[in-house]
């Protein structure tokens, strides 16, 4: 039986990889825990099978890495004119950003998000008993 292992910054947590795992959970606390350190999965003879940590996969397992979408704003330029009101108007370029790959809209970043992490958590199904 597989067994995974959270590690916080205090404490580690170890997790069955059986039929009540879900990966959706495992996403949330990876991206959005502060004291999240690492996920790893190890088979029965404590082999490393995958690990969100790279230096510790190297050739040896799956690499985990969930992907969320980023927002990046560019100043254009900004206008001033005392006696309008507002007074300065200012045009800012939005590009949502998903693992370093730009997007227009946020409505196309978010599917390519899902569509990663889809494949991820199949890989993770993968070491299911």
């Amino acid at each position: 039986m597989n067994i995974g292992i959270i590690t916080y910054k205090k404490y580690d947590e170890n997790v069955l990889l059986n039929a009540f795992f879900n990966a959706d959970e495992l996403f949330t606390i990876i991206l959005k825990d502060e004291d999240f350190i690492r996920f790893e999965i190890f088979d029965c003879n404590k082999k490393l099978l995958a690990s969100t940590n790279f230096p510790d996969v190297d050739g040896k397992g799956f690499y985990i890495h969930p992907v969320q979408v980023e927002r990046e704003e560019e100043l254009l330029w900004i206008n001033y004119y005392a006696f309008r009101t507002p007074s300065t108007i200012r045009k800012t370029k939005v590009i949502w950003k998903v693992y370093g790959t730009p997007f227009r809209t946020k409505k196309l970043a978010t599917e390519h998000a899902t569509k990663m992490n889809t494949a991820i958590a199949r890989e993770i199904e993968k070491f299911k008993d």
